[in-house]
């Protein structure tokens, strides 16, 4: 990926490639992060989406969509580090691939359901709310998403999100059926005046990015995202018991610093179903069926997760360790660090097919994740890492906890 393709415009870039049919856009923006802020976000995104001022109702906003080529629309939001980031994002047909050029009608449309949300439709709140709280209840049932918002709660104090890892409906529903419209517009208004950077992808010439820019008439603030953290951990065993089948265990190490090329050689190393850990923790001792590794980047702290019976949670631990011990063992690490290398140059290889991959990169890019780094400048470094990078790596993690949610039937 050609990094320096990016051109940019009031900060928003613009990335061309002809060998997809579409367009797709994101546009950032720096949004407050408190634990009601956190539930606003949630409903604001989905309200925005149903009324706006320029549309009698949500059925003629979804009718324009289907006039437009079924263009995709949606509101997001979600954590970067400590920082909240509010995300318009569409997906539309490029204008270039078919003989209708619709690129002032679509970029129109995309300003108006933007800028002109409409703060009056108390039915249209109260439709969005009574469907977040389906959704919320629906994710708290599920025993996976229950266990990952405990260990949330539990194991990173420092970082919980009470709102978002809350597991008690009642509390969720109280908190959601408290926001009022007046909240939206406020939430709205903060929003609009901190716009931090966009990205416009694909099949689309620069004359078209200039007139989408100057369609969206928006500036970038001087805040910026701020991925300097270091949040401590609970220190120790925790459990809980949680009325399920399974059992679900995750164990956490600190890092020291890790750059974007080490970061990639790690992740494939602990997550490749050919790689250490499915080798000694699947297939040599049948603890596990399904396992990963998260690394979280910005926390400085990584995990260890899987659904395993409890019965199996100390050899589990040892088997870690006995991971961590393979991966001093030059012979063995040559192995594993030529395979990876491979993996991930077959991964940037297939890189240029995959039109969502590419665009979430080119995203994180700009939002400078990972220092900014260039592409290129990062597979150079993969490509020149040792075997005693790796080691040193691995050699500095330090486990901090392990986390278990029990299953309380017999296993």
């Amino acid at each position: 990926m050609d990094f320096s393709k990016l051109v940019s415009k009031n900060g928003i870039y613009l990335y061309e490639d002809n060998d997809f049919n579409t367009i797709t856009i994101k546009l950032n923006f720096l949004a407050p992060s408190s634990n009601r802020d956190c539930a606003i976000l949630d409903v604001l995104c989905e309200y925005l989406g149903r009324s706006n001022k320029k549309f009698n109702s949500d059925d003629d906003i979804i009718k324009k969509q289907q006039e437009l080529y079924d263009l995709e629309l949606n509101f997001a939001n979600q954590f970067y580090s400590n920082q909240k980031v509010f995300s318009l994002y569409a997906n539309l047909i490029s204008m270039n691939a078919i003989s209708d050029d619709y690129s002032a009608d679509a970029f129109g449309f995309l300003n108006d359901m933007l800028r002109h949300p409409n703060f009056d439709d108390e039915e249209m709140l109260e439709v969005v709310k009574r469907n977040l709280l389906a959704d919320l209840e629906l994710d708290i049932s599920d025993n996976e998403v229950y266990a990952s918002s405990m260990y949330e709660r539990k194991v990173i104090p420092e970082d919980n999100r009470v709102y978002e890892n809350n597991t008690d409906i009642e509390y969720l529903r109280k908190m959601i059926n408290s926001i009022t419209l007046e909240d939206l517009k406020k939430e709205y208004e903060y929003i609009m005046k901190h716009f931090h950077s966009g990205l416009v992808f694909g099949n689309i010439t620069q004359e078209q990015f200039n007139s989408f820019v100057d369609t969206m008439s928006l500036e970038p603030s001087t805040k910026k995202l701020n991925f300097d953290r270091d949040v401590q951990t609970v220190e120790g065993d925790i459990e809980v018991e949680k009325d399920s089948e399974q059992s679900y265990i995750y164990v956490t190490y600190d890092f020291d610093e890790l750059t974007a090329a080490k970061l990639r050689v790690l992740n494939n190393i602990f997550n490749s179903s050919s790689g250490i850990c499915y080798e000694l923790l699947r297939d040599k001792y049948g603890l596990v069926y399904s396992f990963y590794v998260d690394i979280m980047f910005y926390l400085r702290k990584l995990y260890f997760y899987s659904e395993i019976d409890y019965s199996k949670k100390e050899k589990f631990l040892e088997t870690l360790d006995e991971i961590i011990e393979t991966l001093q063992d030059k012979e063995k690490l040559t192995r594993l660090l030529s395979q990876t290398k491979n993996n991930l140059a077959m991964q940037e290889y297939n890189l240029s097919e995959n039109k969502d991959s590419m665009f979430e990169i080119l995203n994180k890019y700009i939002l400078e994740f990972y220092g900014n780094e260039d592409r290129a400048t990062v597979n150079k470094q993969i490509e020149e890492m040792t075997e005693e990078d790796v080691a040193g790596v691995v050699k500095a993690l330090r486990r901090k906890n392990v986390f278990m949610v029990r299953s309380s039937e017999n296993e």
